[in-house]
């Protein structure tokens, strides 16, 4: 009986899967841009990974992990890159903010000094409000000590 019952349920889903045919396999062209454009990131799912960056990038640096920051700065560099991509509207200031915003960090980094860190992070705080009020978000707001980091790779 239990083989049976295995065998009725294995058929069930496989009959139910054979159904749903495959998109990727079976669409054309223009159907398969239309739906791989449905799931492009939004601008706030590229930003809540930019938060995260946010947050541990700060607490690399008071911890003096300059390897893990400088990670956070590039992972950062590359969501504001896609965000160039996906959001075309975006860009300009988006490269703007790309242009000014890390600059400060390679040599903060480099002499693993905290003070002038602090300083870079700020400059960067104040570049991403800036890019915030310009796309009509200005209400988003940073801490100036953000929350504490989400990586396990921090203290």
């Amino acid at each position: 009986m239990k083989y049976f019952l295995c065998l009725l349920l294995s058929l069930t889903v496989t009959s139910s899967y054979a159904d749903n045919e495959d998109w990727r396999k079976t669409a054309d062209h223009d159907e398969k841009l239309k739906q791989v454009i449905k799931v492009i990131p939004s601008t706030s799912d590229l930003m809540f990974q930019m938060g995260h960056r946010y947050q541990n990038l700060y607490w690399a640096g008071k911890q003096g992990k300059w390897e893990f920051a400088e990670y956070q700065i590039e992972e950062m560099e590359s969501l504001i890159e896609k965000l160039m991509i996906t959001r075309p509207r975006r860009h300009e200031t988006a490269s703007n903010f790309l242009g000014y915003a890390f600059k400060g960090y390679e040599d903060a980094i480099e002499h693993k000094n905290w003070p002038r860190f602090q300083k870079a992070f700020d400059k960067m705080r104040q570049a991403c409000e800036r890019c915030h009020k310009q796309n009509n978000h200005g209400f988003i707001k940073l801490q100036k000590i953000p929350a504490k980091g989400h990586s396990p790779a921090l203290d």
